[in-house]
């Protein structure tokens, strides 16, 4: 609270005067804040009425919210305020080095963007994504009118509307080994980022269990609504525990649940920062590579409330009552709200140019900050905070305002907000250098609406898009401007229509700003990506390999490689396969083709040649190798495969005897790599102890005995077999693959098989607590616990607890859950011993015989 100070000034006694008429006060002091005393922004506009008509000024909304006490505004009033007015002061042009990393200089802290992955309504990847914007697609859903009591007694209308998720309740459990019943308890914000995450880092091109530094991840989410849901259940259904509840919906374990899921080792952290929440892990991200904590790391956040918020709109609230969600414009009335998610994948730039990854975007610097107390009220925006974290991102990325063309603002088109936004952007880019050409603003939220911890990465991925691909997409729901809004004080423009992006002499640089409640603020600085470098064409076949959790994601994989080489025809070959061999993950089923060009890959892709299309479902790992030779082995050949990857245990020659043949043969699954010796390899098959999990690969064109013997599960160097790459049976002759480098190419994302997994608020189906004792119906008591912790219709009595998704958590409560049904006492580690529900049953009939003879 402030000390009571009356009015000093002519001008200070007026603003008093019209405080205390506004506000219905006795009296106020000078250094009262508006919001603090009873006030809110339709009272501002009275305010703003009755001082033009007292005064003959008229100041602006933004310029009221600035100058919140009596005693700044009649300062502003009278000319007087300390700083001048909101438009404030210019900027200096930068430093020579500023200057020098203007012009496009690669620095050490230049973060480099390489993946990028979405869900956002109506799109369910970046490229839909950018079609939508592009061709101004409004992504809002809306509902029918509703109307709510009014002032006076009378009714208001507005429509429901919202910006909804196709299907947010899918997932595929099975992929990152859940249970249903895991899948049902765990947050559907948290289920999706973590399948963005997978398509993430896989459009990066990299395998988390292969990449040999420290990958990291900074995420954030909104406030969880199926934490209700579930303690709606709770209250019914007595198996979900308080614990099932805090660990599958609280955001403490979202980053945390990405790293264990994805096997990610760097820092891992959750942030927390309202409606700039997604941007600021953006920051924090890009730090912890500049700082060397990590060599990856992904950053984003996910908003995706269930149910739907539909109706939460309020008489004075910032909620539309339109449904429009109308950026900078005159008609703008308030937020539209919306589900989405959202994640990037970044990397120092010099290491990601130098490795061949497909660069989006350059990240040239960030900032983020509060706006401390210079502010109207706690949830209301300031001007200063703005203009410094915009400056200090500006200052990081070592350019100057007039150097940046675009500015993706928060834009969530409220009536005053859009304006105070404006005028901080004013100031901050008033740089006092002359501008060839107009910056343009845009904002997203006209097109799939405000997603709250969301809305900074939803901002992020389209601009890194505009930045890679040269076009602006319209800021939709614009037409007149907002007339509080002074356009005229700075180099903004709205994009109204999808627009090229060509800045003469320089690069394509973006603005991107979030804002949250509470006073934080975040600012990126992105850049246009460096071109790659030049290389030699190649006319060498590739090996394209294929793997999945399911043999129908195998198949619909298949089909999406095929369609991306329809759709991107300047794809080359090699980039595809190097790609796919070194940037997936690898399932256990699996295909593999050997292709000469881009035609032949489509045709054995699409089944017209199916024996070129080698599939398999026996990779396993851990298997032995050995050498079959038509000679003693020589040293090279055995550098050689130890090169690629394997590491053969024995050999075998040609005058090998039967003991060599059957000790070689008495490890399960060996590998027989057949180098010229057909003799022996027909000989072990023959072979009494020969099984069908063992498998010879006869090296006749090695780039198909490589895919066999990844087939087979065994890890392959993909860099050293192009580095050593021979010359193709049917080609005379090709560059050597170390001297014509392949990338790393964005290709299409996991096809997920998903299901749908959410409870609702509502009586609960319980199963049966009673249960019989000792004997026959032991096993389905057992089975009954199995299914119920498993969340499974019905199990195989013979299959592993923890095979079917099971984990010492669900162990641990489904022992408790025993010991209320039966007269037992066991310890987890039982379930280890004895995981199948007809080796649980055994135990547990062992028990209940041993103590109904001590009660004997």
């Amino acid at each position: 609270m402030s000390i009571h100070q009356p009015p000093a000034t002519p001008t200070e006694r007026i603003v008093a005067e019209i405080w205390c008429d506004v506000l219905e006060l006795d009296e106020v002091g000078v250094l009262d804040n508006f919001f603090e005393v009873g006030g809110y922004s339709m009272l501002m506009q009275l305010v703003r009425a009755q001082i033009a008509e007292r005064t003959g000024v008229r100041p602006t909304l933004p310029e009221l919210f600035i100058h919140s006490t009596i005693r700044s505004c009649a300062a502003f009033l009278d000319g007087s305020a300390k700083g001048g007015t909101a438009k404030g002061g210019s900027v200096t042009a930068g430093t020579a080095a500023e200057r020098a990393s203007d012009r496009g200089t690669v620095r050490e802290t230049d973060i480099a963007v390489i993946g990028l992955a979405c869900r956002f309504p109506d799109a369910v990847d970046t490229d839909q994504f950018w079609r939508n914007l592009v061709s101004g697609a409004d992504s809002i859903s809306r509902f029918p009118p509703k109307s709510i009591p009014g002032p006076g007694g009378g009714k208001r209308e507005y429509v429901p509307a919202r910006g909804l998720l196709r299907e947010p309740e899918w997932f595929d459990a099975g992929y990152f080994g859940y249970t249903p019943r895991e899948a049902l308890l765990t947050d559907p914000q948290h289920r999706v980022l973590l399948e963005c995450a997978v398509e993430a880092i896989e459009g990066a091109g990299y395998d988390p269990d292969r990449f040999p530094g420290l990958i990291g991840i900074y995420a954030g989410c909104s406030l969880s609504s199926y934490t209700e849901t579930l303690r709606a259940r709770q209250q019914e259904d007595h198996s979900i525990t308080t614990w099932d509840i805090l660990m599958g919906t609280t955001s403490d374990y979202l980053a945390s649940r990405i790293a264990y899921k994805l096997g990610l080792r760097g820092p891992t952290a959750n942030v927390q920062a309202a409606c700039a929440t997604s941007l600021y892990a953006v920051h924090f991200a890009a730090r912890a590579l500049i700082a060397g904590e990590c060599d990856l790391a992904l950053a984003g956040g996910s908003s995706v409330r269930l149910p739907a918020e539909l109706d939460n709109y309020r008489v004075g609230g910032i909620t539309s009552p339109s449904g429009v969600c109308s950026p900078f414009d005159t008609a703008a009335d308030g937020v539209v709200g919306g589900q989405g998610c959202g994640i990037t994948v970044l990397k120092r730039l010099s290491e990601a140019v130098a490795d061949g990854d497909h660069i989006h975007a350059v990240l040239r610097g960030s900032a983020v900050n509060n706006d401390g107390r210079d502010r109207a009220g706690f949830t209301a925006p300031g001007v200063r905070g703005q203009v410094e974290v915009v400056r200090a991102a500006q200052r990081a990325a070592g350019v100057t305002p007039s150097s940046i063309t675009y500015v993706e603002a928060h834009g969530t088109g409220t009536r005053v907000g859009d304006p105070i936004e404006v005028a901080g952007l004013n100031q901050a880019f008033d740089d006092g250098e002359p501008r060839a050409e107009p910056c343009l603003l845009g904002s997203v939220k006209g097109n799939i609406g405000h997603l709250d911890a969301a809305a900074g990465i939803a901002g992020f991925i389209k601009t890194v898009l505009a930045v890679e691909r040269g076009t602006l997409p319209p800021s939709l729901h614009y037409s007149v401007p907002n007339p509080d809004i002074d356009f005229g004080a700075g180099p903004f423009v709205v994009v109204t229509e999808p627009t090229p992006w060509a800045p003469v002499g320089q690069p394509r640089r973006a603005g991107l700003t979030a804002r949250g409640l509470g006073g934080n603020n975040a600012h990126i600085v992105l850049e246009q990506p460096p071109a790659p470098r030049p290389r030699a064409e190649s006319e060498e076949h590739q090996v394209l390999v294929l793997s999945a959790h399911t043999p129908a994601a195998l198949d619909e994989l298949t089909a999406r490689i095929a369609g991306r080489l329809v759709e991107r025809p300047e794809l080359e070959l090699r980039d595809v396969a190097w790609t796919l061999q070194v940037g997936r993950r690898q399932h256990g089923f699996r295909r593999f083709a050997v292709v000469r060009d881009r035609e032949d890959a489509l045709r054995v892709l699409g089944g017209g040649v199916p024996e070129r299309l080698v599939g398999g479902d026996h990779a396993r790992d851990g298997r032995a190798v050995a050498l079959v030779l038509p000679q003693a082995a020589g040293a090279e050949v055995l550098r050689h495969w130890q090169a690629l990857g394997l590491d053969p245990d024995l050999t075998l020659g040609p005058d090998c005897d039967e003991a060599a043949i059957g000790a070689a043969l008495d490890t399960p699954g060996r590998v027989f790599l057949e180098l010229g010796a057909p003799g022996t390899a027909a000989r072990l098959r023959e072979h009494p102890r020969w099984t069908p999990e063992h498998l010879v690969v006869t090296v006749t064109d090695p780039l198909a005995a490589l895919g066999e013997l990844w087939l087979a599960g065994l890890s392959i160097d993909w860099a050293v077999a192009r580095s050593t790459q021979p010359a193709h049976p049917q080609l005379a002759h090709t560059e050597p693959a170390s001297t014509n480098p392949a990338r790393r190419v964005p290709l299409p994302g996991y096809p997920f098989q998903r299901q749908p997994y959410l409870l609702e608020a509502g009586p609960a189906v319980q199963p049966s607590s009673s249960a019989p004792g000792a004997g026959p119906n032991t096993e389905r008591t057992v089975s009954m616990l199995f299914t119920e912790m498993l969340g499974l219709p019905e199990v195989d009595p013979e299959d592993s607890f923890f095979d079917l998704g099971g984990d010492s958590l669900v162990a641990n409560e489904l022992v408790g859950r025993l010991e209320q049904l039966l007269p037992v006492r066991l310890e987890v580690r039982a379930m280890y011993d004895a995981p199948s529900v007809r080796e649980f049953t055994a135990l547990v009939e062992e028990q209940l015989r041993a103590e109904a003879v001590r009660h004997d």
